[in-house]
């Protein structure tokens, strides 16, 4: 608008000029004709009069004139021109791919084509570089993923800082080897923690190789190793530092790794005190022995108080020299067994390997029982030895069947491989001591790896025709809890249990421990299921003639459908990432029901599960219509006194070990084991058909329901 109005100021200052030069020239002609006598009556002639009157005519037709062009050129350029502009800053400023629209005059259309032409290109190279971001901001969060991973999968502390020793990086294992309580603190300085000589000595030597030219041939490159300490003196530290070269190999930083080696180097002074006992220390002791015996052969007609004097001196000697030998074996074995590289692993895991290799190379049989337990030890060689000891027994009784299974002792975890016939006679295990184990590495044998886990074997009786080798395995050294959430609420549709039909046939005649069940767990998107709530997981595990199989398990993940809510996430853990292209509930419930066959169907607070398995019926096509036990009810029926019946009180009451709880294999397999042990008190009850299990049940529901009522 200010451009339009210079515009139309300019044209009038131009009109103005062009009308007085005109009314100047005109009076000028006038006044010289007047001069020269060339007018008639130059008496009575009015010159200026003569010149208002036909200027006048001619500066309104010089107006006109003027008025027309500027009305020409506003509305055919500056009006279109103002608007190309004010569309052209919107376009840049708000939408890049919006076409300006021109429906003015034709001579400012190759005008507004080409600006729009320039617009286009400019609106395809903004999108190119948005990709171009979107692309890079990916890839830089993807290899910031990939670093945070190898970080955290690192076995050693890491640690990055600048040329002033501020942190910059770390891993989390940094601060475990560090012993730093809470944070190690960006841009702090490391010194706050470390020893600062030997790390400053260490970056002068490989500053001054890369100055020199020498890490090109040199061995290590740009990396070098030390030993420091922590600022507190109290952990020995070994460390390797490798520079960070910038433009012109001038270093910008540098990467520490740290181990602690504290232990390490508390055991090889051991060693070295044990190797100094075992040659300096029993010298004197076997010299004595030496000098009796040579006493009492150079001299064979001593009398008898000598000989009894020197015959003391040798049972003494070798006394000590026997219980000298004795404790340096066991200190040896110690230190050995601190050396062998040993980790936490599920029994589970471990066992079901055994199962598999043997599955694959042989025809025999193996079944995982009872619930996993936590073990610490070396992986392979359990595998390893457990694989060849059931080889072992099947070869010298011709059994192909087994189960294996762990179970928790006092202070051990015990691997029991069970089988159907006599136990082992006395001496065949010892006797394959030294047999090297196929595969395991560094030609160990069997008394390697019972050494290396401070165990022994032993083969007994452990029930009516069954017998078992026992091998004792290390408890975990790590405390491996579920975390403490709130138990899920109690959930009652007391028509799906209260109205319960009677098994069918000669099921309700059976014994609790000859049926085959199946202990199932749902994990949902909340707890009302009635509401719109959905299924996220479902999990469950086979219980036959009292055994948990763990090896017979099923587990899937179920697409909802809608978004999970954070707050059922905190209790199991699944996101909507992790269920994003999983099946739904209508495909994997026709799977779990074939799983479930024609077993009984065991939950904790089952109510709930049901509920969600009532509501799918139509949309699956499948009916879950087995008889269901309930462990909360069948808890209250065993103990109407206690207070909690949440799943983990009843696993803490009856010493049941609870692990990846809140996962619904885990939560299925915490309830199998309970069940197992209630089928034992519920027996005791004379609760031992599946009709008086039910009746059992049956009688809580109607006692629960009537305390809803009021």
């Amino acid at each position: 608008m200010k451009s339009r109005l210079a515009f139309a100021l300019v044209f009038v200052a131009i009109a103005t000029l062009a009308l007085a030069a005109v009314v100047g020239s005109l009076g000028l002609a006038l006044a010289e004709m007047a001069r020269r006598g060339e007018l008639a009556h130059p008496a009575t002639f009015d010159p200026w009069g003569y010149v208002m009157h036909y200027g006048a005519v001619s500066g309104f037709f010089l107006i006109a004139a003027v008025a027309a062009a500027w009305l020409f050129f506003d509305q055919g350029f500056a009006a279109p021109l103002t608007s190309l502009t004010r569309s052209l800053l919107n376009t840049l400023r708000t939408n890049p791919d919006h076409e300006i629209q021109y429906a003015g005059p034709n001579q400012l259309d190759p005008l507004f084509q080409a600006v729009n032409e320039l617009t286009r290109r400019l609106a395809a190279h903004h999108r190119e570089l948005v990709q171009a971001m979107t692309a890079a901001t990916a890839r830089v969060e993807e290899q910031k993923n990939r670093l945070e991973a190898i970080l955290r999968d690192l076995q050693e502390g890491v640690v990055v800082c600048n040329l002033n020793n501020q942190v910059l990086l770390y891993n989390q294992l940094a601060l475990k080897i560090l012993h730093v309580t809470g944070e190690l603190g960006l841009g702090r300085s490391l010194f706050t923690v470390v020893s600062r000589e030997p790390i400053s000595n260490a970056f002068r030597r490989l500053r001054l190789r890369v100055a020199e030219g020498r890490h090109h041939d040199h061995p290590l490159g740009i990396t070098t190793r030390l030993v420091c300490a922590t600022t507190d003196g109290l952990y020995t530290l070994h460390a390797q530092m490798t520079l960070i070269l910038g433009a012109e190999d001038l270093p910008t930083g540098y990467v520490v790794t740290f181990n602690d080696i504290t232990e390490e180097l508390a055991a090889l002074g051991k060693r070295d005190r044990l190797l100094r006992e075992a040659t300096e220390g029993l010298r004197a002791p076997v010299a004595n022995l030496r000098a009796a015996a040579e006493m009492q052969a150079a001299n064979p007609d001593m009398d008898i108080a000598a000989h009894r004097t020197f015959d003391e001196v040798v049972f003494k000697e070798s006394a000590a020299l026997s219980e000298t030998v004795n404790r340096l074996c066991r200190e040896y074995r110690d230190v050995i067994i601190g050396y062998w590289p040993m980790t936490d692993d599920l029994s589970a895991t471990l066992l079901e390997m055994v199962a598999q290799r043997l599955r694959e190379t042989s025809d025999i049989s193996v079944t995982v029982v009872h619930l996993p337990q936590w073990l610490h030890g070396d992986s392979h060689s359990i595998i390893s030895l457990n694989e060849y000891l059931i080889r072992c027994i099947s070869a010298y009784s011709g059994v192909k069947a087994f189960d294996i299974g762990a179970e928790t002792g006092p202070r051990q975890i015990y691997i029991d491989i069970t089988w159907r016939g006599e136990p082992l006679p006395a001496g065949f295990l010892d006797n394959g001591l030294d047999t090297v184990l196929p595969g395991a590495p560094g030609g160990l044998t069997v008394r390697d790896v019972l050494e290396h886990h401070q165990s022994e074997l032993w083969s007994d009786r452990c029930g009516d025709g069954l017998a078992r080798v026992r091998v004792p395995m290390p408890a975990a050294r790590g405390v491996h809890t579920a975390s403490e959430l709130p138990p899920r609420p109690e959930f009652y549709d007391f028509s799906l249990l209260q109205e319960q039909p009677a098994p069918g046939g000669d099921l309700a005649e059976r014994a609790l421990k000859t049926l085959e069940y199946v202990v199932f767990d749902l994990e949902t998107t909340g707890l009302k299921p009635s509401e719109g709530d959905e299924i996220v997981s479902i999990a469950g595990v086979r219980i036959v003639n009292g055994r948990i199989l763990t090896g017979e398990t099923f587990d899937r993940q179920v697409n909802p459908g809608r978004p999970i809510p954070k707050a059922s996430t905190r209790f199991h853990g699944i996101t909507d990432e992790m269920v994003q292209g999983k099946p739904p509930a209508h495909l994997v419930l026709p799977q779990f029901r074939q799983f479930v066959g024609d077993a009984v169907l065991v939950a904790h607070n089952a109510a709930f599960d049901l509920k969600f398995l009532k509501l799918k019926e139509a949309e699956s096509g499948v009916v879950f219509n087995q008889p269901v036990l309930d462990t909360l009810l069948l808890s209250v029926f065993l103990d109407d006194q206690s207070i909690a019946h949440n799943l983990d009180a009843i696993a803490e009451r009856f010493g049941v070990q609870v692990s990846a709880r809140h996962t619904a294999l885990g939560d299925a397999l915490v309830t199998a084991g309970i069940f197992v042990h209630m089928l034992a008190l519920l027996e005791d009850l004379d609760v031992t058909t599946l009709g008086q299990a039910i009746a059992a049940s049956s009688t809580i529901v109607k006692v629960r329901a009537q305390q809803k009522q009021f």
